[in-house]
């Protein structure tokens, strides 16, 4: 896991640093394109967020039985999925934030009000692709 830590650290870095690029001048992404990695990345974030309210329910504790040793492997399993510093939702929840990073990187490209109506004419399209269905 200290591997993927180490990963999670040095994406972090990466966008941070093309974020300052993007806020320097130095950093261009045609607005088009920024507009389409800004719904891919909030789409991975809706994902992520499901997978993290999910890591709640990974483990019943109880479930492992009445020993003590039962009782002591259990909650170990729920310190992996859900309350340990290094679980699967703390790790969900720091790729969360490369993403939203990555967005504000790709926000500084397009005017609120064109992403705005960029946004609801992909839900009228989306919306009319599913009636035609």
């Amino acid at each position: 896991m200290g591997l993927e830590l180490n990963g999670l650290a040095s994406s972090m870095q990466q966008w941070q640093a093309l974020s300052a690029q993007a806020e320097a001048g130095v950093l261009k992404i045609p607005e088009g394109v920024a507009f389409q990695c800004d719904e891919v990345c909030a789409a991975y974030i809706r994902h992520l967020e499901g997978m993290v309210s999910q890591t709640k329910s990974l483990v019943d504790v109880e479930a492992f039985g009445t020993l003590d040793s039962a009782r002591q492997l259990g909650e170990k399993f729920e310190r992996i999925a859900y309350s340990g510093d290094r679980s699967l939702r703390v790790v969900l929840l720091q790729h969360i934030d490369v993403i939203e990073l990555m967005r504000s990187v790709f926000r500084r490209y397009f005017d609120e009000a064109e992403y705005a109506d960029q946004r609801t004419l992909k839900s009228i399209t989306d919306i009319a692709e599913g009636v035609g269905k």
